[in-house]
């Protein structure tokens, strides 16, 4: 059957229900069978099994390009399995069945267009200052797309002596890190039907709404293109992306030229959260001196956090801020460079390559150096800046480098580098020797992963 191009473009990005398709059906003039047949195209003259795989690596959108075209593929792209393949195609982990849902297909229809959302998996915001990091999943047993705030315990710490230098404060570093299940960020039941993504905020059932406080998403938009000179853009420009959309754009008011105007300009690398206060008698709740916040939120590319055999140390970490308490960060490790008068790497006992630059970013960060900015730096881990191998009983055979640690005052005023040296122990574990300030700190690898599946 044919249809026309406003009405396929329509069916695109709202897939036909199945009752949808049968009363399309009915429309079409009877043929007989020889009629039918001799209309069939090769494609639909192939064998059901390999008729399945060829459409198995088709995205939703092109199934229902292709359920639009006839009756026979109508019936063939209806199959739950291939739907089953789309949405696993967004998940981690693969699911075996839709849950609470009737079908994957109504299952991938319920949460059209934000299944990038658990696929991309990690997020983190421009809220000022402290920022903030969540991991976002697709919790089958509930049905709900679901984002929680990354937190970290401290836990009870022990001085430790430095033989090298017994005048310098180390404190030990055990973090607990885990989710604030209390107070999702982002909760998704169920949206299919509305088109608020295209017209503004989504408001999203938590359960803190009974403090007189909710959450809201809006999407952003591949048109959002920030002037990088202005520096109102997200993420930040020392963050390597291949999108980034403006930075709070309107905090207390929906900027409506921002927002997607077609599902096809949707983008799938930030979205916004809208955290907003009730009124109660006449009187409006207040969250941190506002009613209300907006925070855009950005993601990583895998490849930028995935360790390598030559970027080891590559990766999310939490770090030890004393008073400020646990902060993440990214560490970003450069390649060595190539010179053939000089070795620009070495390789330790355990087979990790030491070289390129190391770079830490803050995920999260504090009232003095904030989240988006760089909390230290090393330019070579090499040969180039080893200062020297411990021999001293606490950090036996870590290699010791060259680096700068980034400080500043409250409200990041008169930021400067000064000079520190980094304490590779392991590939998980680095200690930040702060030399004017007779410090040290300890950073260790997340695993976020594993945080996922709690």
């Amino acid at each position: 059957m044919s249809l026309n191009s406003n009405l396929i473009a329509e069916k695109m990005y709202h897939p036909p229900t199945v009752q949808e398709i049968k009363e399309e059906e009915l429309s079409i003039p009877h043929m007989g069978t020889s009629a039918l047949q001799n209309l069939k195209s090769s494609l639909l003259q192939l064998p059901t099994e390999l008729l399945y795989q060829i459409l198995s690596h088709l995205s939703a959108q092109d199934l229902v390009r292709a359920s639009v075209t006839c009756r026979c593929l109508a019936e063939h792209t209806n199959n739950d399995l291939l739907w089953a393949n789309v949405v696993n195609s967004y998940l981690p982990d693969k699911i075996y069945d839709p849950g609470p849902f009737d079908s994957f297909r109504s299952l991938y229809i319920a949460y059209h267009p934000c299944w990038f959302i658990p696929q991309k998996k990690l997020w983190f915001s421009d809220t000022e200052h402290t920022g903030n990091l969540i991991l976002a999943r697709y919790d089958n047993r509930r049905g709900v797309i679901e984002a929680y705030r990354v937190i970290a315990e401290r836990r009870t710490h022990q001085f430790q002596i430095w033989e090298w230098n017994p005048d310098v404060i180390i404190q030990t570093f055990h973090p607990k890190p885990s989710l604030w299940l209390d107070d999702p960020v982002l909760l998704l039941k169920n949206h299919y039907g509305e088109r608020q993504y295209l017209r503004g905020d989504i408001r999203m059932p938590l359960s803190l709404e009974l403090q007189q406080i909710f959450n809201s998403l809006s999407l952003c938009s591949t048109d959002d293109r920030p002037d990088p000179d202005l520096g109102k853009q997200w993420p930040p420009e020392i963050i390597p992306s291949q999108h980034r959309v403006s930075r709070n754009p309107d905090a207390h008011g929906l900027d409506l030229e921002r927002l997607p105007r077609r599902f096809e300009t949707i983008s799938q690398d930030a979205f916004r959260i809208r955290r907003s206060a009730h009124f109660r008698l006449g009187m409006p709740v207040f969250t941190a001196g506002h009613s209300e916040t907006l925070s855009t939120f950005a993601t990583l590319d895998p490849a930028l956090y995935t360790p390598t055999k030559e970027k080891p140390y590559q990766g999310i970490w939490v770090g030890d801020y004393s008073a400020h308490g646990c902060e993440f960060m990214l560490f970003l490790q450069g390649h060595g460079r190539s010179d053939s008068l000089f070795d620009d790497h070495e390789v330790n006992n355990d087979g990790v390559h030491q070289q390129g630059s190391l770079n830490a970013i803050k995920l999260t960060g504090d009232p003095n150096v904030p989240r988006g900015e760089v909390t230290f730096v090393s330019h070579d881990i090499g040969p180039r800046g080893l200062v020297r191998v411990a021999d001293e009983k606490l950090f036996r055979g870590a290699r010791i480098v060259r680096s700068e640690g980034h400080v500043a005052g409250l409200g990041f005023r008169d930021d400067t580098f000064i000079e520190s040296q980094l304490i590779l122990i392991s590939t998980d574990c680095i200690a930040h020797y702060w030399e004017a300030m007779g410090h040290i700190s300890y950073f260790r690898r997340l695993d976020i992963d594993e945080l996922l599946r709690t």
